[in-house]
């Protein structure tokens, strides 16, 4: 039965149940008296019962009919509510931002980007994850988030991958470290012997560091894994060993001389940090101005 109903056929029986005239519904929805006779006459074949009774002049509810318009009148103030929301999440008055990122970026930019975007549109709820690298990628592509960003370039084609903006690796020591006052740039060999101290593995920025070393041909003998970017960093300041870190973890450190940057042989060491979503994901509005937001700020 209720593949044969269409919408059409309701909104002229709610209508016609609303002011209990054919005729005025049919002024009200621009249709000849025969043409709504006619979807009236479909709606009680199909529910195999009369809906309207007409007495004299007079159209009335049959006990059949009132059921249909009660049942009609949730259903249209349903859609017009659906309706409503669907205006609001096109122009940020309702609506969820999913968003994650890697441990760095989540820690260090993602804060201030979000306290912009909330400044803007106070009634977008936000949802956050910061994680690795890795695990930010997976939740993406299963829809758990909308949008990611990320310190490696995905390699998974499901994913749609856009440069956020670069980072700069610094080399940093405590300032109680025999290197604290060294002018002479660190050669790659020597950080061979040193204890260095990394994330765990999953880590954007362990992977960009290990990545480097290899290309060098260099090895780290004393490598120690301490989880977090910002575990690490501490480890650092307490001199368990030195690290290389992107100078947004370390920026109020260096300001306050607890950490020193060493001078490396080469160039600097530059990494991308990338926005992700899911390929066959259409961008909900909240996404897409945040996305705006974030180009303008690091534009």
């Amino acid at each position: 039965m209720l593949n044969t109903l269409n919408l059409n056929q309701l909104r002229v029986f709610h209508t016609v149940a609303k002011i209990l005239s054919f005729t005025r519904a049919a002024e009200c929805l621009n249709l000849t008296q025969p043409g709504i006779s006619k979807h009236i006459k479909e709606l009680e074949e199909c529910y195999g019962t009369r809906l309207f009774d007409r007495l004299g002049k007079k159209v009335v509810l049959t006990q059949a009919g009132e059921v249909l318009f009660q049942a009609t009148g949730a259903m249209f103030e349903i859609l017009a509510q659906s309706g409503n929301r669907i205006r609001d999440l096109k122009n940020l008055q309702y609506g969820v931002l999913k968003i994650g990122a890697s441990m760095t970026i989540g820690t260090y930019l993602l804060p201030n980007l979000l306290a912009t975007f909330k400044t803007a549109y106070p009634c977008v709820e936000i949802v956050t994850d910061i994680s690795h690298s890795h695990l930010i990628e997976k939740q993406v592509l299963n829809n758990s988030l909308e949008i990611g960003i990320v310190g490696h370039q995905p390699e998974n084609r499901s994913l749609s991958t856009t440069l956020f903006r670069k980072d700069i690796l610094l080399l940093v020591v405590s300032n109680k470290h025999p290197w604290a006052l060294r002018k002479k740039p660190v050669s790659l060999v020597e950080l061979s012997d040193q204890t260095f101290l990394l994330s765990r593995e999953g880590s954007g920025t362990r992977d960009n560091i290990l990545s480097f070393l290899a290309g060098s041909h260099i090895t780290l003998h004393h490598a120690m894994e301490f989880g977090t970017t910002e575990g690490v960093k501490r480890a650092v300041e307490a001199n368990l060993g030195i690290s290389i870190l992107s100078r947004h973890v370390v920026a109020k450190e260096l300001a306050s001389k607890t950490l020193r940057k060493i001078s490396m042989e080469g160039p600097p060491l530059v990494r991308t940090f990338y926005l992700i979503h899911h390929r066959d994901r259409y961008l909900s509005a909240a996404a897409r101005s945040f996305i705006k937001i974030a180009d303008k700020r690091y534009a």
